[in-house]
């Protein structure tokens, strides 16, 4: 599937997706210039921004009607749009031509040198995960063939389908695998030409975070989200509805974050609190412009899971909303105990991650010190209304503590920090230095060792998650529904034929029940090979006969890691005598 809809070009791969993000950039800027449009809404400086998040909230609510209805329009109805806009800025042209020209001091030109450095980091292929095992796998396969043929066993990540896999329709329409992680980095870019002048610590902070590799390295919109919390935030910290008009904007934008991933419902609730708290006394236009964006950006969403996964919120709350089945039971436990407290409470290591993280493994998972000094200063709190302090609380409460989950907590408390002492500056600059230099060495062995403009696939076998093991599966050349033990997760480079552990492991860490699953896997799936690294994986009762022997790997991101070649077995199952 990835051959058939990703350039395999390093340069196409990453061309078109930053031409419409900087296309997108420029329309917002000149929108947002437009005198009729200030006359429906105006949020000062921010207003550009505003049209920008606007604009991709339209894509949502486009692309989740067309894939209700017919999923082969959406490039048709995408290229439309497209097109229309870059016509727009033409006409313009003579207008935003001088947009970019600005002065810069010598702060801004480390941050605009690191920034650059990042981008390059971006724009590399698809390594990450998370990305290709979902983020970037649902909607190629939204894309290519719909979610008629969903196969739950195969692929139960997919039932956390939200709007950002909709928006990373945009990363197959335009065959560009980096779109997300370029989206990620170019918003925090729009931000910083509209807010430089006055903001430089808030990035100098950011830019000193580890994760801020992570965070553009990855398809998963969480910069992209995050820096829409902080607008939305600031929007009603300063007070910058100007007439009622600017509620309805803002309440789409709420939403429009809220849909990003279901765990962002819980971050939306202090905020959307803070904001009717300070404007109740117009509480009936607040309700009815909330019921409107409900509507507007979440009922086509809700409705795919419905007609999709038997649940508006799978896999939460089924036994309230939809089948009561064990799998969205055991998935549900798994999301909240998945590296967070519930498992090992007294694994103190978990605590201080946020902060500093020792592990070579995670070097890129962690906030920042800067996050705790942020964080126990009780004037930023007073200043950010303590909502930091509630989402943090909140999250907790799930059973999460990864660092990335603080995300939105750390970029409000970032944006208003105004550091005095000379020691906590040198403190920033220091960290600053540290992923300047770890990003030089990303940058190397990106572009230098493993030559990723000349030979992508290289770098893919080195850093991307089950890239090679496909490769290794195709040389083995098997002819019907395989389960391979080495893979825990299915992902974008993979046959339809093949099936990972995931499912396995999510019920057996619910019910204990490993025999009985994977006997019943076997069957349900007609499971006729098996990769394994040792027979003591399955029961006796299965008779098996050895075929080959097959290699595989467990390629990371992290280029401090060596990844090790395992061999594995390949046999066939002949005879199931299990009960």
């Amino acid at each position: 599937m990835y051959e058939n809809t990703f350039n395999l070009g390093f340069l196409t791969n990453f061309l078109f997706g930053f031409i419409f993000i900087f296309v997108s950039i420029l329309f917002s800027i000149k929108i947002s210039k437009n005198v009729a449009i200030k006359k429906i809404f105006f949020f000062e400086e921010f207003q550009p921004l505003i049209i920008f998040f606007l604009i991709f909230s339209l894509y949502t609510l486009i692309f989740n009607l067309t894939t209700l209805i017919n999923y082969s329009l959406i490039s048709e109805l995408f290229f439309l749009i497209f097109f229309l806009k870059i016509i727009f800025i033409f006409k313009n042209l003579s207008e935003i031509k001088n947009i970019f020209k600005f002065n810069i001091d010598l702060d801004e030109k480390i941050i605009f040198i690191i920034f650059f450095i990042l981008f390059l980091i971006s724009i590399l292929p698809l390594s990450d995960a998370d990305s290709i095992s979902i983020y970037q796998y649902l909607p190629t396969v939204i894309f290519n063939k719909g979610l008629i043929d969903f196969n739950l066993q195969q692929n139960i990540e997919f039932t956390l389908l939200s709007n950002t896999e909709i928006i990373l329709l945009i990363s197959s329409i335009l065959k560009s695998d980096n779109f997300g992680s370029q989206l990620n980095l170019l918003t925090l870019f729009f931000f910083l030409i509209l807010s430089l002048k006055n903001h430089k610590n808030f990035f100098l902070i950011v830019l000193s975070s580890p994760l801020i590799i992570y965070l553009i390295s990855t398809q998963k919109l969480q910069l992209f989200f995050g820096i829409l919390f902080l607008l939305l935030f600031i929007i009603v910290n300063k007070n910058l509805f100007f007439q009622k008009k600017n509620y309805l904007i803002f309440l789409l934008l709420i939403f429009f974050y809220s849909s990003g991933k279901l765990s962002y419902i819980l971050l939306t609730i202090p905020l959307f609190i803070y904001f009717f708290y300070n404007h109740i006394k117009n509480w009936k236009i607040i309700i009815l412009y909330s019921f409107c964006s409900f509507v507007i950006i979440y009922v086509p969403l809700l409705i795919l899971k419905q007609i999709y996964f038997g649940n508006i919120l799978a896999p939460f709350f089924d036994n309230i909303l939809g089948q009561n089945l064990d799998i969205y039971k055991a998935f549900t436990y798994s999301i909240r105990s998945s590296e967070g407290w519930l498992d090992n409470p007294r694994d103190f290591s978990l605590y201080i991650r946020p902060f500093i993280s020792f592990d070579i493994s995670i070097l890129s998972s962690s906030l920042g010190l800067v996050f705790l000094l942020m964080l126990i200063n009780l004037k930023l709190q007073k200043e950010t209304k303590f909502i930091p302090i509630i989402l943090i609380i909140l999250i907790l409460l799930t059973g999460q503590i990864l660092p990335r989950y603080y995300f939105e907590a750390f970029l409000l408390l970032a944006f208003f920090y105004k550091p005095q002492k000379s020691v906590i500056k040198l403190f920033i600059y220091s960290q600053v230095l540290v992923i300047f230099l770890i990003s030089i060495i990303y940058v190397y062995f990106g572009y230098i060792k493993f030559d990723a403009i000349k030979n992508k696939s290289k770098y893919m076998n080195q850093f991307s998650y089950s890239f090679y093991n496909a490769q290794q599966h195709k040389k083995d050349n098997l002819d019907a529904n395989t389960l391979d033990f080495s893979l825990d997760r299915h992902s974008i480079f993979f046959n339809k034929n093949l099936y990972s552990l995931r499912y396995l492991d999510i019920l057996n860490k619910y019910n204990n029940q490993n025999f009985q699953n994977l006997t019943k896997f076997i069957v349900n799936n007609s499971i006729k090979y098996l990769i394994i690294n040792s027979y003591e994986e399955i029961p006796n009762c299965l008779i098996t006969e050895e075929i080959k022997e097959t290699y595989r790997k467990k390629a990371v991101r992290n280029f401090l890691l060596k990844p090790k070649k395992n061999q594995y077995k390949i046999i066939e199952i002949k005879d199931n005598k299990c009960n």
